[in-house]
């Protein structure tokens, strides 16, 4: 995830995203994102709804809960003449794995 405010790559940290460049904070909120920022006089609060970018694998089994169902992203990690490698979400845990 990307800072909104400066774009540097934010880490996460116990439920939130933190920007190590600019300490914007994002906190995850069940299915909602709270987003904070704050200047020198007030705070700015935006609640928005999380959508995710990544195409829903419905045969896929999760290995950690056995959930059917995991979202799924395909990159390049090898040389152009390899396939792709396809990373798994888990839609009911979010745990993350990877099949070549």
């Amino acid at each position: 995830m990307f800072c909104p405010k400066c774009g540097s790559l934010m880490i996460p940290n116990k439920g939130k995203y933190i920007c190590n460049n600019c300490g914007h904070e994002i906190l995850k909120n069940g299915q909602n994102e709270r987003i904070t920022a704050k200047s020198s006089d007030k705070e700015v609060i935006m609640v928005a709804e999380e959508i995710s970018g990544e195409p829903l694998d419905s045969d896929a089994v999760c290995p950690k809960c056995s959930h059917t169902g995991a979202y799924y992203l395909l990159k390049q990690t090898r040389s152009a003449d390899e396939p792709e490698t396809k990373f798994y979400t888990c839609a009911k845990c979010h745990h993350r794995w990877r099949e070549y």
